[in-house]
C-alpha cells in the first residue's frame, strides 16, 4: 500500500519519517531532483537526509516533457550505477510529473527493480501524476507508451513547495483536479464550484484541502484495482481525447489543459448519447471556465483522420475501437467499450 501524506511546511518531517520507517533501511538514497524544484525544497530535503546518516547520491536535471525518454532513463541509471547503488538503494524523485514518471520508470528497471518514493512539487503531480505507480516514458508516437506499474513506497505532498509555481503549471494541475473532483462525487465537485479560483492558484488551505481530497479519491481506486483491470479505468476520464490533443498540440497545451479539453469532449459525447444527467454538461463547462481552463484548441484542429490515428494509439484501444469513460453525474461515470475512433474524432470537432 502506498503511503501518501499531505501538509503545508512539513516536508522535512515527512521525508525523515517516511525513510526512517522503511524496513530494511536503504543502503543509499538516490536523489533525482528537477532543477526548477530544488530552490523551494533544498533546505527541507537536505536537513532531513542529513539527520538520517545514509549515503546520498544526488542528480539534478532540467525536467522537460520532451526528455521523458528511454535514453534519459538510461542516463539516470548509468549515473546511479556508477555511484555504487545496489538492490537495497532507495530512489527519491523530487519534482513534477515528468520527474516522478521518469524516476519511477528508472527505479522499476534499475537492477530489475529497486524501491522508490516521490516528492511531487507541482499541483499536477500532487493531484495525480505522482500517485498510482504508473511509471512511463514517451515515444515519438505518443505519451506514456512505454512503461510499467511500479508503486512508490511513499508520496509526500507539501503544498508549500507550490509557492513559485508558474501560471501554466497551475493550469495543468487544475485540469486533473477537475477530473478527480468529478470522480469523487457531488460533495467534492460542489466544493470546487464554491471555491474562489484565486485560492486554488496559491498556497492556501483550499489548495491543501482539494489536493488531499484528490489524493484520497485516487488512492481508494488504486487500492481496489492496482493494475487497472477494472474500476481504475475510470481515472482515464478525459485522457483518451486529451492525450491525442496534447500530442498534436506539440507543446501548446499542458497535460492538465489537454485533459480539461478531453473532459469537455467526453461530456459532449455523453450528452449526445443521452448518458449524462440533465445539466451535467453545463456544470462541467461552467466549472472549467471558472478554473480558467482552455475552451478551445490553441490552433487549427487536426483533421479527424489524424485525431483518429492518435486516439488509436491509446493504451486502452482494442481491435480498432476505444474504451471511453463518459461522465454521467459527479461521482458516476460509464465505461463505454468498443467506440469507433472515427466517431470519437468527430466529437472533438463538434465540441472544439
Amino acid at each position: 500500500m502506498i503511503h501518501a501524506s499531505y501538509g503545508n511546511g512539513v516536508l522535512r518531517a515527512l521525508l525523515r519519517g517516511a525513510i526512517s520507517d522503511l524496513g530494511p533501511p536503504p543502503s543509499s538514497i538516490l536523489l533525482l531532483v528537477d532543477n526548477a524544484a530544488w530552490p523551494v525544497c533544498q533546505t527541507a530535503i537536505g536537513e532531513a537526509l542529513e539527520q538520517l546518516d545514509i549515503p546520498v547520491h544526488s542528480l539534478l536535471w532540467d525536467a522537460q516533457e520532451s526528455s521523458k525518454t528511454v535514453s534519459q532513463a538510461e542516463e539516470f541509471a548509468s549515473y546511479f550505477v556508477k555511484s555504487g547503488c545496489d538492490r537495497n538503494s532507495l530512489l527519491v524523485a523530487v519534482g513534477g510529473g515528468v520527474t516522478t514518471d521518469l524516476g519511477g520508470f528508472t527505479a522499476a528497471l534499475l537492477l530489475r527493480g529497486i524501491r522508490w518514493g516521490a516528492v511531487p512539487t507541482t499541483l499536477l503531480a500532487m493531484a495525480d501524476a505522482a500517485l498510482g505507480g504508473k511509471t512511463a516514458v514517451n515515444l515519438p508516437e505518443g505519451k506514456n507508451l512505454l512503461g510499467r506499474f511500479h508503486h512508490p513506497l511513499f508520496v509526500l505532498c507539501d503544498v508549500a513547495t507550490l509557492e513559485s509555481l508558474p501560471e501554466r503549471e497551475w493550469n495543468s494541475g487544475l485540469g486533473e483536479v477537475l477530473k478527480t473532483a468529478f470522480l469523487s462525487g457531488e460533495e467534492a465537485w460542489r466544493k470546487l464550484e464554491d471555491a474562489a479560483p484565486a485560492d486554488l492558484r496559491q498556497v492556501s488551505d483550499a489548495t491543501l484541502e482539494i489536493v488531499a481530497e484528490c489524493g484520497r479519491t485516487k488512492m481508494r481506486v488504486i487500492e481496489e484495482d492496482p493494475e487497472e483491470q477494472g474500476i481504475r479505468k475510470l481515472l482515464n476520464l478525459g485522457h483518451t481525447f486529451g492525450h491525442a490533443l496534447e500530442t498534436s498540440a506539440a507543446g501548446q497545451l499542458g497535460h492538465g489543459e489537454a485533459v480539461a479539453l478531453g473532459i469537455r469532449c467526453a461530456v459532449r459525447m455523453a450528452e449526445d448519447l443521452e448518458i449524462a444527467e440533465p445539466g451535467v454538461a453545463a456544470r462541467v463547462r461552467g466549472l472549467a471556465a471558472k478554473l480558467r481552463m482552455p475552451s478551445e484548441y490553441p490552433s487549427k484542429l487536426p483533421a479527424p483522420s489524424e485525431l483518429e490515428t492518435l486516439m488509436m494509439r491509446d493504451k486502452k484501444a482494442r481491435s480498432g475501437n476505444l474504451d471511453l469513460v463518459l461522465p454521467v453525474e459527479p461521482g458516476r461515470c460509464m465505461l463505454l467499450k468498443g467506440v469507433d475512433a472515427k466517431a470519437a474524432a468527430q466529437v472533438v470537432h463538434r465540441e472544439l
